[in-house]
């Protein structure tokens, strides 16, 4: 055949305890076994929900980190400097890339499998009729809202993430797919969610178990966040300033008006459920410098006369930025002077940095029970709000919805109803405020979708080698400063590194 869907997905089955059990290639029968029992259901379904929100803060984050120059090095493990370096390099998608599995094949992998599986529960609903009862309640209205929210936000990934992805239902024949663009990817996200909406708020007592054991949304909370993801997916799409200038604005607003007004950071539990992303970006080496150095960017976001790239000559070391005021820098980001740990000059050392950061550092261990997950802060809602202002040409408003943000609630920092201003105040929180306390890509997209990446820098995701060897298609890659300006690459248009930084 000439398409194959190639994800052979484990049933997880979790037991009232919450042990986890993983069932390996599984047919018909652990299907309709699993299904068959409504404890089981459930269980099954809230191992999805936690896959889905797991995917958002794993390892693979630390790549769109890089990209969005949050943080630097020239550590080249599991492909770390590739993409970091510059000028960027393209992204290697090739089966003889061993870093691929968590590189570009690594969101294909996680987020298409939260598809599979929540297309395994609405199939059993909607398809063969099926329901769940528990204790003498009906749950089967809230069970599928469940897996609709599931899938529509793992598609929303794969649309801001990739140039193309499948749209797989319960009833796809997996011998006919094709790649559908992302833009259609996003309006089945959308679809979805809304989807899951409608059977939430028509389902009585609702709930929504984040993963085994943990934080419950009740139907209020489960409509902030589904509305959360509307306004981040919407506004995170665009791959340039350009296509950034058609969105409906409206819309968006209202997705962020509607959206969460407290962090969703369920709490981490041991082995279980924790924020991967953080654990490999705050690591502190022996000689006090961090494992994943802060990039130049943050610290000439803080202070605008600091230089864009470390001095090549080995002579110099940086002194501290020239403080703002803002406490946030001073509480998350710390001066480490020459400690610069696996930096080498011999690749570029420009890429250096004498700070580390330090936010939610917890003693080189964020895999313990009871800390923050991070997956999404509320601030980020008050951003958006402030950039459909800022789209709109309403940059009074857009500055008021700063204000009510932590740049001036917590930091006290002020803003100029100006567009130029209120761009780079926009800047400034995404890379600060929302570094490493909102889940991955977020800064990339922001940056993307106002051409502020680094010229060469990849602005999407090829479909991995490892899926177009299967599907038979030609393998592709972005990235590389001869591609710049051409779909797939940035332009370098709006560098940051060129911004005159007023607020």
């Amino acid at each position: 055949m000439k398409k194959l869907f190639y994800l052979v997905i484990a049933l997880t089955i979790v037991s009232c305890s919450q042990e986890e059990f993983n069932i390996g290639n599984p047919n018909e029968a652990d299907a309709e076994r699993v299904l068959a029992n409504a404890a089981d259901f459930q269980n099954f379904n809230i191992s999805n929900h936690s896959a889905l929100f797991d995917g958002q803060i794993e390892f693979t984050g630390i790549y769109f980190r890089g990209l969005s120059d949050q943080f630097s090095t020239t550590n080249a493990f599991s492909g770390f400097w590739d993409f970091c370096d510059q000028p960027r390099r393209q992204i290697i998608n090739s089966t003889a890339n061993d870093d691929l599995a968590f590189q570009a094949a690594g969101p294909w992998n996680a987020f298409n499998s939260v598809i599979n599986n929540a297309n395994i529960v609405i199939g059993n609903i909607e398809i063969d009729g099926g329901s769940v009862e528990l204790d003498g309640t009906d749950l089967t209205q809230q069970e599928l809202a469940g897996a609709y929210f599931d899938k529509g936000v793992a598609q929303g990934y794969l649309a801001m993430i990739y140039n193309q992805a499948y749209i797989v239902n319960a009833d796809t024949d997996p011998n006919a797919l094709e790649f559908s663009t992302y833009q259609e990817v996003y309006a089945a996200a959308v679809t979805n969610i809304e989807t899951a909406l409608d059977l939430a708020g028509g389902s009585g007592e609702f709930s929504y178990a984040v993963y085994p054991g943990g934080q419950v949304l009740d139907a209020a909370l489960f409509t902030q966040l589904a509305n959360s993801y509307l306004a981040r997916i919407s506004i995170a799409l665009p791959r340039t300033d350009a296509e950034a200038q058609g969105l409906d604005y409206n819309s968006i607003l209202a997705y962020a008006e509607n959206g969460i007004t407290t962090d969703f950071s369920p709490e981490a539990t041991e082995a279980v459920f924790f924020n991967n992303l953080q654990d490999w970006s705050l690591f502190l080496l022996g000689d006090g410098a961090g494992y994943m150095p802060t990039d130049q960017k943050l610290m000439r976001l803080v202070d605008p006369t600091y230089p864009t790239d470390y001095p090549t000559d080995e002579t110099i070391i940086l002194d501290p930025v020239v403080s703002n005021g803002d406490p946030r820098f001073e509480e998350n980001y710390e001066y480490v002077a020459e400690n610069f740990g696996f930096l080498r000059a011999s690749r570029g050392r420009q890429l250096f940095s004498s700070y580390r950061t330090r936010k939610f550092f917890n003693g080189n261990d964020q895999n313990q029970t009871g800390l923050p997950t991070n997956i999404m802060n509320a601030a980020e809602m008050d951003y958006i709000r402030a950039e459909c202002y800022y789209r709109l040409g309403n940059f009074a408003a857009a500055v008021a919805a700063l204000d009510d943000s932590p740049r001036a609630t917590v930091a006290g920092l002020s803003t100029t109803a100006a567009g130029p201003n209120v761009l780079n105040a926009l800047l400034y929180e995404v890379s600060i405020e929302l570094d490493l306390s909102s889940g991955m890509g977020v800064e990339w997209w922001f940056m993307r979708r106002h051409d502020m990446l680094q010229a060469g820098s990849p602005t999407m995701y090829p479909v991995p080698a490892s899926e177009l060897e299967i599907s038979q298609d030609d393998i592709y890659t972005y990235g590389g400063p001869a591609a710049a300006g051409e779909e797939g690459t940035a332009s370098g248009a709006n560098d940051w590194r060129n911004i005159n930084l007023v607020y």
